[in-house]
C-alpha cells in the first residue's frame, strides 16, 4: 500500500504526462509503488494503450489511487522540437558543445584561520580582489587550487 505521501510524489513526478482536461475514461494502467517507471517508459505504456484501445485518454493508477490521466495531446507536447524545428539545439547559436569545459575550472579558495572551514569559489583569479572570509577578524582566503 502507497503512502499519501508517496501517492503525492508520484503524482507530481508524472504531472507533465497527464492533462488536466482529460475526458473521464475506463482505461487504465497500475503502477507498483516500490519501482515505479521512468517517465519515459510510463509515457510509452501510456501511448500503447491509448493506441491499443482507442480511447481518449489513459487513467494512471497506484494502489488503486488515480494519480492523472495521459492523452494524446500530452504525449505529443512531450515529443518534438520547439516550433516544429528539425534542427539540433544550439545549432547558429554558438551554444556550447556537451561536456566540461576546457577552457575554465572552478578555483577553490579556503579561510587561513585555523579551524574556520570557510571557502569561496570563482571561475578567475584577480590577486587585486581575493575573497574574504565572511566571519568577523578573519583574513582573506587564500588560493587552494582548482577542482
Amino acid at each position: 500500500m502507497a503512502s499519501p505521501q508517496g501517492i503525492e510524489r508520484l503524482r507530481v513526478k508524472y504531472g507533465e504526462l497527464f492533462d488536466p482536461d482529460a475526458p473521464a475514461t475506463d482505461h487504465w494502467i497500475e503502477i507498483d509503488p516500490a519501482k515505479p517507471p521512468s517517465i519515459p517508459s510510463l509515457a510509452a505504456k501510456i501511448a500503447a494503450e491509448l493506441d491499443g484501445s482507442g480511447a481518449a485518454a489513459v487513467e494512471v493508477r497506484v494502489a488503486g489511487t488515480a494519480l492523472g490521466a495521459g492523452t494524446r495531446a500530452t504525449l505529443d507536447a512531450l515529443d518534438g522540437t520547439a516550433a516544429g524545428e528539425s534542427t539540433p539545439v544550439g545549432s547558429g547559436d554558438r551554444a556550447s558543445l556537451a561536456g566540461e569545459s576546457t577552457q575554465f575550472r572552478a578555483l577553490r579558495y579556503v579561510c587561513r584561520t585555523p579551524g574556520c572551514g570557510g571557502e569561496a569559489f570563482r571561475s578567475f583569479h584577480d590577486p587585486r580582489f581575493v575573497p574574504a572570509c565572511g566571519q568577523t577578524g578573519h583574513q582573506a582566503m587564500e588560493l587552494r587550487g582548482w577542482i
